[in-house]
């Protein structure tokens, strides 16, 4: 991390931990997925995850974590090559909110890929400007798009547009996919499923940045759904395997929606 960066990250971390934010929501989260865990083993597992955020937060807010193919600590996997090739013609790209997600965007228009990343306004209105104008922007060039139509989206695929989505678990509306993640029953985005209906012949990606001795690298898989409920038996796969080797790195945890099924009786 650079100076202005790890100086951040004190802070956030300093604020964050003081005011427990989504303490609670963590706990219960863990007591669901791993009923076997303890109170002390919780506020590690926080600790350990604020400490990540705050780390991925501070790197993306300062811009010290964007590719650069000077800087020799950012690296495109070799096996991710041909896969970044083909993305350059569009289609559906699937990231979660795991390690620093939000900085995949920049990398992608870096490296001439035609990105349309999906997000949702954020309050108070001069937030959302600073976020869309300045962290959702990189070399003048604004990756961000707010979807007023799904039609939009179909649009933008025809254009030859990689279409960029986080693919929640548990989203609170009343059309989902069903899935099963981590041996728990959740909802789905329906938006993958509407896609391949109506263009059944998109390219599914999914996206990934990962932290290894002090470098950055960018992978890229190609994966192969007839529908959009393999396509989240794809992508929980994916998931649960990065879960597994950095369960604090998934942001998941702090988030309410992922797990809203928790009280239904299936479970």
């Amino acid at each position: 991390m650079t100076f202005r960066a790890c100086f951040l990250q004190k802070i956030l971390f300093f604020f964050l931990n003081l005011i427990r934010w989504k303490k609670q929501v963590l706990f219960t989260n863990l007591e669901y997925i791993y009923p076997q865990i303890n109170l002390s083993q919780k506020k590690i597992f926080y600790k350990k995850l604020l400490k990540n955020l705050t780390q991925d937060a501070a790197d993306f807010i300062t811009k010290s974590c964007i590719y650069s193919a000077k800087n020799s600590k950012f690296i495109i996997d070799s096996k991710s090559l041909p896969v970044l090739e083909k993305m350059k013609k569009g289609g559906l790209m699937l990231t979660a909110h795991f390690e620093n997600y939000e900085a995949i965007g920049p990398w992608l228009v870096r490296l001439n890929i035609p990105l349309v990343a999906s997000y949702a306004r954020l309050h108070p209105k001069f937030l959302d400007k600073l976020v869309y104008k300045h962290f959702r922007t990189i070399d003048s060039q604004s990756y961000s798009l707010f979807i007023n139509n799904l039609k939009d989206i179909l649009q933008n695929l025809k254009a030859g547009k990689l279409f960029c989505l986080l693919a929640d678990q548990d989203y609170r509306k009343s059309h989902f996919i069903c899935g099963n993640f981590l041996k728990k029953t959740v909802h789905c985005n329906p938006i993958p499923q509407f896609i391949l209906s109506h263009l059944s012949q998109t390219p599914v990606y999914l996206c990934w940045l990962n932290s290894q001795n002090n470098h950055k690298i960018l992978f890229a898989k190609e994966i192969y759904p007839k529908n959009g409920e393999e396509l989240f038996q794809f992508f929980h796969q994916w998931l649960e395997l990065q879960i597994e080797k950095s369960p604090e790195k998934w942001y998941g945890w702090v988030h309410r929606r992922y797990l809203s099924t928790m009280n239904s009786p299936s479970n």
